[in-house]
């Protein structure tokens, strides 16, 4: 087949830097599922067989991709997922099986219809949005589930503990609605070992037992993936784990809590390995000069595929097992990295960004972030390859 060179020539072989623009050489996020399935194992163990998991697959389930990741868990006996938004419900599709989805962050009383179209349940502390359910469910001969969002400290989203009893008959008064759950979340999410903690354990208890003396009595869940591991008096009836399921520890200390698998190994391809010399500037403003000879890979992911720009001159990555510094800074679509100690390394060979065999943990501690940042920004135009 011919094709015509920016200048306009015809050829009949492809050069290498029409090569270098095939998909083959975009990152890739490798996903391993049997490593899902041990993590969720590891919940199971953790909290026994009477408590139930609701899963967290919101942000497209941490990056990893959450139709594959929510098909997964409900194979494995998820009965219930958790989304942030009404789109992340609707993109799930039938990925979800039978599973219920609840969406946490909140709607808007004119997405009643929305909601009640995609068949979720909704955690709310809005007496409006509860009246818009009602009503909308009223009409279609529909019930909607509502989970009641109680503040117990965090201050972002929720009933005052005080009110939740008023607010939990106000809901049971209203049509169309059933109360089922309450709620809250730890605002000491990676360490759940304090104080605060115990606080906001205490006021989501009282305030359930607040709802079971006016006749509701209602599921309650706290505990993210850090209180899962850490805190069995947090467990209640159902638990709320992320990023655990992905294999990835909310904080260090609680590494030897569960023997967890990371799920993503984040992967980038070299497209040039170039000999660079003494006095050299490298990337863009020459941020890092080579004080010697040097062998330099340019790997194929930056900033814009959600690899930190903040990793320039600091950041490492496994390329043959060995760790490569990261030179200058990084770019929207490219690193470079020095590979001069790691031996033969060539236009093709894969550098490992995080995951098996370069903690992600790691990675965003040098990054000055955590691993749930990292995880999340992956961005749409790296390739996610399941396996497992």
């Amino acid at each position: 087949m011919q094709r015509i060179t920016p200048r306009g020539r015809l050829y009949n072989q492809p050069p290498s830097w029409y090569q270098r623009a095939l998909p083959s050489y975009e990152p890739v996020a490798r996903i391993d599922l049997s490593a899902l399935s041990h993590n969720y194992g590891e919940v199971r163990k953790l909290v026994g067989p009477r408590v139930r998991v609701l899963a967290m697959v919101k942000a497209d389930a941490y990056g990893h991709g959450a139709t594959a990741v929510a098909r997964s868990l409900v194979a494995r006996g998820v009965d219930m997922l958790g989304v942030a938004t009404l789109d992340e419900a609707e993109r799930l599709g039938d990925a979800g099986g039978g599973a219920a989805v609840v969406v946490f962050g909140g709607i808007a009383p004119d997405e009643a219809d929305r909601a009640l179209g995609l068949g979720v349940e909704v955690a709310t502390d809005s007496r409006a949005v509860v009246d818009a359910l009602g009503a909308r469910a009223l009409a279609l001969g529909r019930t909607v589930r509502i989970h009641i969002k109680v503040d117990t400290g965090m201050h972002r989203l929720g009933v005052e503990p005080g009110e939740v009893a008023t607010f939990g008959d106000a809901i049971a008064r209203t049509p169309g609605v059933e109360p089922v759950a309450i709620c809250s979340h730890f605002a000491m999410a990676e360490s759940v070992a304090t104080s605060v903690t115990e606080g906001q354990l205490e006021r989501l208890v009282s305030a359930a037992r607040a709802l079971e003396q006016h006749g509701l009595a209602v599921e309650r869940h706290l505990a993210n993936s850090a209180a899962v591991m850490s805190r069995p008096a947090a467990h209640l009836d159902r638990v709320r784990p992320g990023l655990m399921l992905y294999g990835l520890y909310p904080d260090a200390s609680l590494a030897s809590a569960a023997s967890l698998r990371p799920v993503m190994t984040l992967e980038a391809t070299a497209v040039r390995v170039a000999e660079v010399g003494p006095g050299e500037g490298i990337g863009y403003g020459h941020t890092f000069r080579a004080e010697k000879p040097m062998r330099v890979a340019t790997l194929r992911c930056g900033y814009a595929d959600g690899y930190p720009r903040s990793l320039s001159n600091v950041g490492k990555v496994l390329v043959a097992g060995r760790l490569a510094p990261i030179v200058g800074r990084v770019c929207m679509d490219h690193m470079m990295v020095d590979v001069t100690d790691v031996g033969e390394v060539e236009e093709g060979a894969t550098a490992t960004l995080w995951g098996a065999g370069l903690p992600t943990e790691t990675v965003a501690s040098w990054a000055g972030t955590i691993a749930y940042e990292l995880v999340a920004r992956v961005g749409a135009r790296v390739t996610r390859r399941v396996t497992g």
